[in-house]
């Protein structure tokens, strides 16, 4: 609106109040209910909501923490929004591209799984929205004033007609703005259909009014019903595997408690020689038994002279043990010499037998073999990704692929 970079706020449009995982169950703004009859059995909300908005199933969660779900304005003018000085409602031909997205997925057949359109279907090339700003107060009128908001064309218009009963607009429906945001339509319209909940009614801004409520009641009043088979469908991050030990060390992408806020790290004190369960904090108490005046262990024996003039009797621990024969078996080798040369002639053989369990340090091709997610639909990031996964899905690499030559 005024195409500032700094000092910016984001509006929540349909705020994650309750993300249930275990039962499945969404709260979301202006819902009156939490489960749905459907079929004699039950239809969750986030299933309902996910299949009309074109999101995969388990999607709605990052949804709800995408950009798409979020209102960008300056701070004092998102302040402004937040208490409905001004409302946002989609225009006429928003509204129009909204309902033949809808379209897409009513009245699907069971047998019929064929792709559905992607939530950004409905975005102009500039990857934009268009709404029409409607003030409710003068300081939204001075605002509308200031920033010299472009006003409506005649597509945005739908040529002058109005979509629910084919008949011309109400005289004055060009006399307000618009502003283009990369929020969704159906965010947009879940907010706007609660500042009208307590508005008014007047003729000429119940137009949108009437928009915004037949955009909402997909959802809320079950025009739209799911497929079995999407409901049936396992959601993302069901076949993510538990990370071990070593790769779970480090870093936290999600708490398991709060999937929208990450908590800030925690230090541990440990005090005492208890440091059984903090592994961190091991090596540092290590350092603190050594003695640093104590004898070098690896220093050569002494001569025979000099052994017989000297009057210090060494302990045996201080006396370096005479190389013993080894055996051909390269595990005796390893653990007589636990510390092999620099430069080894060639790498050890592997235990015998092999082991069959998962190994953090063990290579595996992810450019050949990819994890699951990949083959799903939208490659949606999960809470539980490792450190290998983000690198895939960002850059196409993996961490600890062996170095080219």
């Amino acid at each position: 609106m005024s195409g500032a970079t700094t000092e910016l706020s984001r509006a929540s449009l349909i705020p994650d109040e309750v993300v249930d995982n275990e039962e499945s169950k969404v709260c979301l703004l202006c819902l009156f209910v939490h489960m749905l009859s459907y079929g004699g059995g039950i239809l969750n909300v986030d299933c309902l909501y996910e299949w009309i908005y074109g999101l995969p199933r388990g999607g709605l969660p990052y949804y709800l923490n995408s950009p798409e779900n979020g209102m960008i304005l300056r701070k004092k003018i998102c302040e402004m929004y937040g208490a409905a000085d001004f409302v946002l409602v989609p225009t006429f031909k928003t509204y129009v591209d909204v309902m033949k997205f809808v379209d897409g997925v009513k009245n699907r057949k069971e047998s019929d799984k064929s792709p559905r359109r992607p939530l950004t279907a409905l975005t102009s090339p500039g990857n934009v929205y268009r709404y029409v700003f409607i003030p409710c107060n003068k300081a939204a009128h001075a605002l509308r004033k200031r920033f010299g908001l472009r006003p409506q064309t005649y597509d945005d218009l739908n040529e002058g007609i109005f979509p629910l009963d084919g008949k011309p607009c109400v005289a004055g429906s060009d006399r307000f703005p618009v502003l283009e945001s990369r929020a969704h339509p159906f965010s947009v319209s879940v907010f706007a259909d609660k500042v009208y909940a307590t508005r008014r009614r007047k003729p000429l801004t119940d137009q949108w009014r009437a928009l915004v409520r037949r955009i909402v009641d997909q959802w809320q009043q079950q025009l739209v019903r799911p497929p079995q088979w999407f409901v049936d469908e396992p959601k993302l991050g069901d076949d993510d595997s538990e990370l071990s030990a070593t790769e779970a060390t480090g870093y936290c992408p999600l708490p398991q408690n709060n999937t929208v806020d990450p908590k800030p790290f925690m230090f541990v004190n440990v005090e005492g020689d208890n440091c059984s369960e903090h592994h961190s904090k091991k090596v540092g108490s290590w350092i603190d038994i050594v003695d640093p005046n104590a004898p070098d262990p690896n220093a050569p024996l002494p001569s025979e002279e000099e052994y017989s003039k000297t009057t210090t009797v060494r302990t045996k621990q201080s006396l370096q043990r005479s190389p013993l024969k080894l055996r051909r078996s390269h595990r005796l080798r390893a653990k007589a010499c636990p510390y092999a040369s620099a430069s080894p002639d060639r790498c050890p053989y592997p235990p015998s037998p092999p082991r069959r369990v998962a190994s953090a340090l063990r290579y595996r091709d992810i450019l050949r073999n990819p994890p699951a997610w990949v083959k799903r639909n939208g490659e949606f990031p999960t809470p539980t990704f490792s450190s290998n996964d983000w690198a895939y899905f960002s850059h196409r690499i993996a961490l600890n692929a062996p170095a080219t030559t």
